[in-house]
């Protein structure tokens, strides 16, 4: 019997439809990757990103593309990756600052809960530092002189809102001292301001610290432990004050990316920072190795939003 024009027509359907069904699903990436940094190119956190972008590429089996969106102490970065489209396909540099203080000093199109979190991807610690020369030898001394001379400690506040800035808002809450801000514009005008005698103390990233170890001095690494790269160095906790404040920052996707992708790329960036060359960089650096996964990531960034807009509010700062 030979088949009617019609049912050799859903015949054909049929097998075209089984082969659909039958085809894998294309695999990702198949396409570019894109990390937006919020910062200019050149930074440390653009030099981060890119020190993890070849690694991660490798490890993720893609193309990684680094895009450089500066602007409004890295919130305009943060947002642009928070509106992609949740696919995988573009991620954000998050740092510190613009995920945990910004949002509540001013409206911004995000908040914490904007973002599916992928890895914590460094954590520079941070420390009170004076110049070379000053008089106060320990946390101890500042402290004491703070206390004798309410408002005359001077602390140069790279940016309002700041982790410098939020930890000395924590250090003068501990501690019951008051201290005049002077606002700079960065760690270098922060050290002319040092080093001019118009301030008394910043609170620089560990890089910087040791990079300018001939005119500066720490007086508190404001973590729970001592460096390994440098034992030397006491710590605020030691001294009686448990202040914890580390510049950091992670890979952010947007809220509604898939779970199996977000580990996918959480997978990637742990190879990356394990890979040599990442941990050739932080070595030079003398920075940890730090890396958290994506479940204890945004548990962490959660948690420093709260803190954070506890102390901000503490100090006069009206959380937005």
């Amino acid at each position: 019997m030979k088949p009617s024009r019609t049912m050799s027509a859903a015949l054909a359907a049929a097998v075209i439809s089984l082969a659909g069904l039958s085809a894998p699903a294309q695999a990702f990436p198949d396409r570019p990757v894109t990390i937006v940094v919020p910062f200019a190119a050149g930074g440390g956190t653009d030099i981060t990103t890119r020190t993890m972008q070849q690694p991660m590429a490798k490890a993720l089996g893609g193309e990684i593309v680094v895009k450089n969106t500066a602007g409004a102490g890295g919130t305009i970065g943060v947002a642009e990756a928070g509106r992609a489209k949740p696919d995988g396909y573009t991620l954000g540099m998050a740092p510190v600052g613009p995920l945990t203080t910004q949002p509540h000093l001013r409206k911004l199109p995000y908040d914490v809960d904007s973002f599916e979190y992928v890895c914590l991807a460094y954590s520079a610690p941070t420390s009170i530092a004076v110049r070379k020369d000053s008089p106060f030898k320990t946390l101890d001394d500042l402290i004491a002189y703070g206390k004798e001379n309410p408002g005359k400690l001077t602390f140069a506040v790279q940016a309002i809102g700041s982790i410098p800035h939020i930890a000395g808002l924590a250090l003068a809450e501990e501690a019951g001292i008051e201290m005049t801000y002077l606002p700079v514009n960065g760690d270098g005008p922060a050290l002319k301001a040092l080093l001019d005698g118009t301030a008394d103390i910043f609170v620089p990233h560990i890089s910087f610290l040791s990079s300018n170890r001939d005119q500066i001095k720490s007086l508190a690494i404001l973590q729970g432990e001592r460096l390994e790269g440098m034992p030397d160095l006491a710590t605020a906790k030691e001294q009686g004050f448990d202040l914890d404040f580390p510049i950091w920052g992670g890979l952010v996707a947007p809220k509604g990316t898939p779970a199996e992708t977000v580990a996918q790329l959480d997978d990637a960036c742990h190879q990356a920072i394990e890979s040599e060359p990442f941990q050739a960089h932080m070595n030079k650096l003398g920075q940890p190795v730090a890396y958290m996964d994506a479940k204890e990531f945004g548990a962490f960034v959660h948690q420093r939003y709260e803190q954070n807009r506890q102390l901000l509010k503490e100090a006069g700062f009206e959380p937005k």
